[in-house]
């Protein structure tokens, strides 16, 4: 459900626009794409990179969503144990707070232009936080953890 949430929230209104992106709202996968735009107008090799390398990282978080999700299903060709399956969902869900904790705090606090050009979250946004929080506590209830023996 969490990994549901997660992939319908980055295709909905993540941020909306301010300066010259001011009519405009972007879903996670609009302002992947832009940040990927960015690139064509990097000015040095080690720039373009770091350009890629934000966007793939925005690119990742509903596929990491997806796998948590694949590994769960009812019908698997592989064995998996519950260990892997809860790991699965703790990266997933970790991963997705981290990196929109790190949006959050770009739009809203003025480190960089990056506050200037996009405004505050959006509903989208929320519910894709949302559910990374069910991913990772699925994942981290599911753990299965070793009882020490009494002695």
């Amino acid at each position: 459900m969490g990994a549901a949430f997660v992939v319908i929230g980055f295709f909905l209104p993540w941020l909306e626009g301010t300066a010259e992106f001011a009519a405009r709202d972007f879903s996670g996968f609009d302002f992947a794409r832009l940040i990927r735009n960015f690139e064509v107008t990097a000015g040095s090799g080690s720039e373009s990179g770091q350009i890629r390398a934000t966007a793939l990282l925005l690119y990742l978080l509903p596929a990491l969503a997806i796998n948590s999700l694949a590994f769960n299903l009812p019908v698997r060709p592989l064995a998996l144990s519950p260990r892997v399956l809860s790991v699965a969902m703790v990266a997933a869900g970790g991963y997705g707070l981290v990196l929109l904790s790190a949006l959050l705090f770009l739009s809203v606090v003025h480190v960089n232009e990056f506050a200037g050009v996009i405004g505050a979250p959006r509903y989208g946004f929320l519910i894709s936080a949302l559910g990374c929080a069910v991913l990772l506590g699925v994942g981290l209830a599911w753990l299965p953890y070793r009882r020490r023996a009494r002695s």
